[in-house]
């Protein structure tokens, strides 16, 4: 996958025993000082530079990719790697994700890797470290792959090498440029107007060896000894244009994520023209100026449509407007009849109570007018009087 100008260089230092390390120092965190602690934990970010080189930390402050999804199509990945750990998706539907995983697991780093340990201070980061990525492993299905990512909203697309002469693939292209993400990939294959191509360079600006001729370059981006996420946990040194591609597809999460309004095609021109002059007169990409040129163009794309809302509008008849307007009438009006009755239904009992009061007293009056109509009896059985 990685063609002849990519090598890789596996790190001694394992994050498994970092990972003990950074255990221990918690223990005794109660009796060590704190510097003690955060000492166990190894940081190879002085060892990035890539990042100082584009400049990527100077606008980490205002954009770190959030909310943006870079698709990697054709690639397994190591998703339990700490530095990648939660903020990695894999899509099965095309592919296993087998343990072929180096190059996957590199490209994703140098794009959105977000360290790990005590406050994220450990471990590699990647241009875009608040990004999310969409991993698509496939070994025959690469157009298939690509146009599901775009269908699931992806804004850009990192392709895993050169573009060959395969018509499936450069039509999944254009519809992926079409609907709406950036794709980028390497440089030294096929031209292909809708894929922003990148060549990698090493620390002092040069191309990498191996790299194509100028005119099959669109970009060049650091692309020579990058320490990034490997394999087995661990931390590995990658070369070769498409971990190029995945920087420049880290930069183009940034810029989308702090300018969503803007086109994949204006995306594109930003990382391109706001560049700084590299090896045989290539653009070099340079982060900080990019976002810069995207702010400009932002400024004349506002964030909503105001064409699409004003048809929304336009669309809805004026009856339906009155109809909704009478049925909230008409609910109201019922609550408000409710409510009266309710409040006028004799809350506290009183009526209730008189009720029963009267009851009781036609009841004693009726059992009154009873006894008062009973004839009284006469005495019987008295002495006769004799008559002389």
């Amino acid at each position: 996958m990685l063609g002849g100008n990519s090598r890789s260089r596996t790190h001694s230092r394992h994050l498994l025993g970092a990972t003990a390390g950074t255990c221990a120092s918690l223990v005794v965190l109660g009796l060590a000082a704190a510097p003690a602690a955060s000492s166990e934990i190894p940081d190879f970010r002085p060892d990035q530079w890539a990042l100082t080189s584009i400049g990527a930390q100077e606008v980490w402050e205002d954009t770190q990719g959030q909310g943006v999804t870079v698709a990697l199509p054709g690639v397994s990945i190591d998703e339990e790697h700490p530095d990648l750990r939660d903020n990695v998706e894999i899509d099965d539907g095309f592919g296993s994700n087998g343990a072929d995983d180096e190059q996957g697991t590199a490209a994703a780093g140098l794009v959105a890797a977000h360290g790990h340990g005590m406050d994220a201070d450990g471990g590699v980061l990647g241009v875009a470290p608040a990004a999310d990525v969409l991993v698509l492993p496939t070994e025959d299905d690469l157009p298939g792959a690509i146009r599901h990512a775009v269908d699931e909203g992806v804004q850009v697309v990192l392709l895993p090498e050169e573009i060959g002469g395969d018509e499936d693939l450069t039509d999944a292209i254009a519809a992926a440029a079409s609907g709406g993400a950036l794709v980028v990939g390497p440089a030294g294959g096929n031209a292909d107007e809708n894929v922003l191509e990148v060549a990698g360079v090493d620390e002092d600006g040069a191309l990498v060896p191996d790299s194509p001729d100028a005119s099959a370059i669109d970009l060049a981006a650091p692309g020579s000894e990058l320490r990034t996420a490997g394999q087995d946990l661990r931390q590995v040194d990658v070369s070769g244009a498409p971990y190029a591609a995945a920087v420049a597809a880290g930069a183009a999460a940034l810029l989308s994520a702090e300018y969503p309004q803007l086109s994949p095609a204006q995306v594109r021109d930003a990382l391109v023209e706001g560049s700084r002059p590299g090896p045989d007169g290539l653009p070099s990409l340079q982060v900080s100026e990019a976002v810069a040129q995207a702010s400009g163009t932002a400024e004349d794309v506002p964030l909503i449509d105001e064409n699409l809302v004003q048809e929304e509008d336009e669309g809805v008849p004026v009856w339906v407007w009155f109809a909704l307007a009478g049925v909230v009438f008409v609910i109201v009006l019922l609550v408000l009849v409710l409510w009266v009755r309710r409040s006028s239904a004799d809350p506290y009992g009183v009526k209730a109570e008189r009720e029963a009061e009267d009851a009781e007293l036609a009841a004693a009056r009726a059992e009154q007018a009873k006894a008062e109509e009973r004839p009284s009896r006469r005495k019987k059985g008295g002495r006769r009087r004799k008559t002389g």
